[in-house]
C-alpha cells in the first residue's frame, strides 16, 4: 500500500544498515523492493490474507518468508522486504494512526479531527494526496536521492517466479514520473511526515535485526 518512494526510502534504510554488517547488491536489492507492485496479480503476489480491520488486507508475512526470505539473494529479499513494509505499514502505522468509524463509513485523524468519507480517504484527495505531499520531503530530506532512483533498471530483472514476472504494462520508473510531476504542498492533514518517517526508520532497524539474526 505504501508508495513508490516510500518503498524506496524504505528499502535503502534497510540496504545502509545491512551493508554495515554483510555485503548486499545495492541495486539488485532496491529492484525487489519493487517488483511486488508491478505484478499483475496483486492478490497472489502480495500473499493477501484479511487485516485486524475489515476492508484492509495485508501480507501473510509467514508464506512469503518462507518463499522469498533468501538473504543471499538480494532480488528476493528485496521483495520480501517490500511486503514486509506492506504488512507492518497497514497494522502497526495506517490502521493505528486513525478512527475507522465503520457504522458511518468515516475516517477520522485524531490528531486534528479532520474526516473524511471512506471513497474520499481512498482517493488522490486523500491518502494517495497526502503519499504525493510526502514524496517531496522524502527528497528533500535525503532519505532517497534521485541519484538512486536513477540507477535502478527501468526494466526490473525476472525472477524465476511467474507470478512476479508478468507484470503490468506500464514501468515503475512511468509511474513514478507521473507521481513527481504533481507537486503538492505538505499539508500534514492525513500523514505527519515526522511521524511516518520515524515509523519507517523503526521497522527498518527492526527488520535487519530479524535478518541479522
Amino acid at each position: 500500500m505504501p508508495g513508490i518512494l516510500y518503498h524506496l526510502s524504505f528499502a535503502k534504510e534497510v540496504y545502509r544498515q545491512l551493508n554495515s554488517v554483510c555485503s548486499i547488491n545495492e541495486i539488485n536489492f532496491m529492484s525487489g523492493n519493487l517488483i511486488p507492485d508491478l505484478a499483475t496479480d496483486k492478490k497472489r503476489s502480495h500473499y493477501r490474507i484479511p487485516a485486524s480491520v475489515d476492508g484492509f488486507f495485508v501480507p501473510e508475512l509467514k508464506l512469503a518468508k518462507q518463499e522469498l526470505y533468501v538473504p543471499t539473494n538480494p532480488i528476493k529479499l528485496g521483495m520480501y522486504c517490500h511486503l514486509y513494509l506492506d504488512y507492518y505499514f497497514i497494522e502497526e502505522f495506517l490502521i493505528p494512526e486513525f478512527i475507522w468509524d465503520t457504522k458511518k463509513m468515516k475516517v477520522i485523524n485524531p490528531r486534528n479531527n479532520m474526516e473524511w468519507s471512506v471513497d474520499t480517504f481512498f482517493s488522490h484527495s486523500g491518502m494517495y494526496g497526502s503519499y504525493t505531499e510526502i514524496n517531496g520531503l522524502m527528497l528533500q530530506y535525503g532519505h532517497v536521492s534521485l541519484k538512486t532512483v536513477n540507477q535502478i533498471p527501468e526494466i526490473l530483472p525476472n525472477t524465476g517466479i511467474a507470478v512476479f514476472d508478468q507484470r503490468i504494462s506500464t514501468t515503475w520508473k512511468a509511474e513514478l514520473a507521473e507521481y513527481l510531476a504533481q507537486k503538492k504542498e505538505y499539508t500534514g492533514e492525513i500523514f505527519d511526515y515526522h511521524r511516518l518517517q520515524s515509523f519507517l526508520s523503526q521497522i527498518a532497524t527492526q527488520f535487519v535485526k530479524e535478518t541479522l539474526k
